[in-house]
């Protein structure tokens, strides 16, 4: 549709904001002729292999079945050699790389055939895999596996880099390689869907009680003790190497787990330097705090938008549907105009956050600004001149009329690095416009040099960055868009040092609401475990992509919900900030495009469980325990993770029709702590009983996104950065006093 159509049929609602924005309801605005009905095209386009592919595999079954080994291994050889990161399907709604896929064939290949594979790859593996151990060298051990993984080296190597991962304290790393040595074979007559090794000789129970000692040295007493009592039915009496002695495994693995009991506890770490608390976005806080009054308070710019169709009251983390005028206007359906769009980090004595055109670092202790400064700001964008860090204009990106989705404020640091997203959230334009907005850019600020910009990136044209990156070590890793009518969801690796790009990788096509018709905007979080990179796309799919090369591991794909209305949609729709949350070896995923909640397994992308649909309303997912998958929003669920309870809801409050949730609430010394607009909700994370109620009027606070410090609370609201302080505790002569009056 032309854009000029288009402005056309919405102008009943343009007319509509000035007249009637104080009224709680918005479905009386549209009229017919603006119809806001929308219909998504079926289908999710993945890069799938096509073409020769197919046919190739095809032979590959028929040389088998001739017994022709030679020309089997061949056609497998060659397909792997030019799988160009192609995707093929080993079930209805789940894909590996074509790569992957031909070493699944290789692994099972029958006893002649995988003989003459590894006649041919085994002299080249094996210097790869030698020299890798010799040199404690990860990368030629990857080599092994990621070229020959059927070859007779593969099962060592993946041993070799288990060992390697657990010495780092990567415990999931450590899972995801020693996993692949243990056979899983498929149902009978069902194809193999996992890359598992095929005939490994190592010993099965040594592979085993190293996976309960990373639970174990990981701090999940009972992921460990339900683990060894399954080693225990099955290698009772096996015996080996552990810590450097020759042990019966059962015992000193029980031993070493009734001994972590008494182990220091680690110390508390407050540090919060990446939405939701950690890369794998499942950080729980240390042991909160009772809360006192304001320690200090900060004004931070608006984030006014549009007038927002569809926005309902109460929903923190919505993503707004903003149809206006140039000018900012009030949107209906809230008792606020403003979104709680701004999520800081904390390091430390830093507590830093970004804007739509800076970045402030402010003392933690004192709300002051960082480094002596006058100004909390540390990097400002050049469009913003010479605007006071604080003002209101800081925020202000002048979208265009008819835009879908709402600015939200995300960064990440890393070491002495702190990685932002900077500029406009854009990332679809309408059919046939030109960009008419300068797109958003990633900054890479040194702490250690008081913020000192180290490099900047902008996207190439008809590009957009979808979100601020995580990072580690090596590389920066974020969520792009290609710009389009159906929007392609790229994920991109940056150089950490250059900010030179290393890799891109596309992973999945679908129609949004936008339907090519407006300006969109969204923030996509990256989700960061072991080696891989998990990409909940909210286009229908989530994927797995390995950090080093780019390369798909998998991408599965989940029923999305098609239908919907732009003037009074679903409240699934509103989940904006919804990356995969990791825990122990699953994924957990809250599409926007569905009303469910999925678990899905990391390792092989397999959907695990779902829930029903009662779950639309939870939109942020908080955390994850060996217990329960707990889920805010408008409500708060407790989700069973455990046996027969798993995907089931446990719990749910309240229960009824109220949804009084505003904001992002966190998980914090056992308990939840929940947003209202007027209070903090306190929970027991186990029975789910309410503790107590922090109310905010009387401090003069209200609700929004939470954050748990060693000095408190922060609340980031709409337009304040607020810190709640400790209640001082009595001193021994006053609680002296307080017992006397008892």
């Amino acid at each position: 549709m032309h854009y000029r159509r288009f402005i056309f049929l919405m102008q009943p609602i343009f007319i509509a904001c000035f007249t009637f924005a104080c009224r709680p309801a918005i479905a009386q605005f549209i009229t017919p002729a603006a119809s806001t009905q929308f219909d998504l095209a079926d289908g999710v386009e993945l890069d799938r292999a096509e073409g020769t592919a197919p046919a190739q595999l095809e032979r590959v079954k028929a040389f088998l079945a001739d017994r022709k080994w030679d020309e089997a291994v061949d056609t497998l050889c060659r397909l792997m050699e030019n799988s160009e990161g192609k995707l093929l399907g080993v079930t209805e709604n789940r894909f590996v790389g074509l790569r992957e896929y031909c070493q699944m064939q290789l692994a099972s290949l029958p006893p002649e055939a995988l003989k003459l594979y590894r006649s041919r790859v085994d002299p080249g593996t094996r210097k790869w895999y030698e020299d890798g151990v010799a040199n404690h060298d990860p990368r030629l051990l990857k080599k092994v596996v990621d070229e020959a993984f059927a070859g007779s080296w593969g099962d060592d190597a993946l041993l070799a880099l288990g060992d390697m991962a657990l010495e780092s304290g990567n415990y999931t790393a450590a899972r995801w390689y020693w996993e692949r040595i243990i056979p899983h074979p498929p149902p009978a007559g069902q194809p193999s869907t996992w890359s598992g090794y095929p005939d490994s000789d190592i010993d099965l129970a040594a592979v085993r009680a190293r996976l309960v000692l990373a639970s174990i040295l990981e701090g999940s007493p009972a992921k460990a003790r339900d683990e060894l009592d399954q080693f225990t039915r099955m290698h009772g009496e096996a015996r080996g190497r552990l810590g450097g002695l020759e042990v019966k495994y059962a015992e000193a693995l029980a031993t070493l787990l009734s001994e972590s009991a008494s182990w220091p506890a680690a110390p508390q770490n407050f540090d919060w330097p990446t939405f939701a608390g950690s890369p794998a976005r499942n950080a729980l806080a240390p042991q909160k705090s009772d809360v006192g009054g304001v320690a200090w308070r900060v004004p931070l710019p608006e984030v006014a938008t549009q007038l927002s169709l569809g926005a309902t009251a109460g929903l923190s983390s919505s993503a707004e549907i903003t149809v206006g005028q140039a000018g900012h206007q009030p949107q209906v359906g809230r008792a606020t105009h403003l979104p709680l769009s701004y999520h800081p980090a904390i390091v430390g004595d830093l507590v830093l956050i970004s804007t739509a055109r800076e970045v402030l670092a402010l003392r933690l202790s004192t709300g002051k600004p960082a480094w002596g400064r006058t100004s909390a700001v540390i990097f400002r964008d050049q469009l913003a001149g010479a605007t006071a860090g604080l003002s209101s204009s800081a925020a202000d990106i002048n979208l265009p009329p008819g835009t879908l989705g709402t600015p939200r404020f995300t960064l990440t640091v890393f070491g002495d690095k702190l990685y932002a997203h900077i500029g406009s959230g854009v990332t679809s334009l309408p059919q046939g416009q030109s960009a008419d907005i300068r797109p958003g850019y990633l900054v890479c600020l040194d702490l250690a040099a008081e913020g000192r910009l180290l490099w900047k990136i902008a996207p190439e044209e008809g590009w957009a960055f979808d979100g601020s990156p995580l990072a580690d070590s090596a590389g920066v890793y974020v969520a792009m868009r290609r710009i389009d009518i159906r929007p392609r969801a790229y994920a991109a690796c940056f150089d950490a040092q250059s900010g030179r790009l290393r890799w891109r990788q596309f992973v999945a096509s679908a129609e949004t609401p936008a339907r090519g018709m407006m300006h969109q905007i969204t923030h996509n979080l990256l989700t960061l475990a072991g080696d891989s990179i998990y990409f909940n796309t909210n286009l229908g799919a989530v994927a797995a992509i390995n950090i080093d090369d780019g390369r798909l591991q998998w991408v599965s794909l989940y029923p999305r919900r098609r239908h919907g209305d732009l003037a009074s949609p679903a409240a699934h729709w509103q989940r904006d900030l919804n990356p995969c949350l990791y825990h122990e070896g699953t994924l957990y995923v809250a599409p926007a495009d569905s009303p469910r909640i999925f678990a899905i397994d990391a390792q092989s992308g397999m959907i695990l469980w779902q829930t029903g649909e009662q779950t639309e309303y939870a939109l942020d997912l908080l955390g994850a325990t060996d217990d329960y998958l707990i889920a805010g929003g408008n409500k708060l669920y407790w989700i069973g993770l455990k046996d027969e309870d798993r995907g089931r809801i446990k719990h749910i409050w309240p229960e009824g029709n109220d949804k009084p949730g505003f904001g992002r609430g966190i998980i914090a010394g056992g308990c939840i702590l929940w947003p209202t607009r007027e209070q903090i909700l306190v929970f027991d994370l186990k029975t789910a009983q309410p503790r107590k109620t922090i109310d905010l009027l009387p401090r003069d606070a209200r609700g929004g996104n939470l954050l748990a410090t060693n000095l408190g609370l922060l609340i980031a609201t709409d337009n304040e950065l607020i810190a709640l302080g400790k209640t001082a505790n009595p001193s021994r002569e006053k609680r002296q006093e307080i017992a006397k009056v008892k």
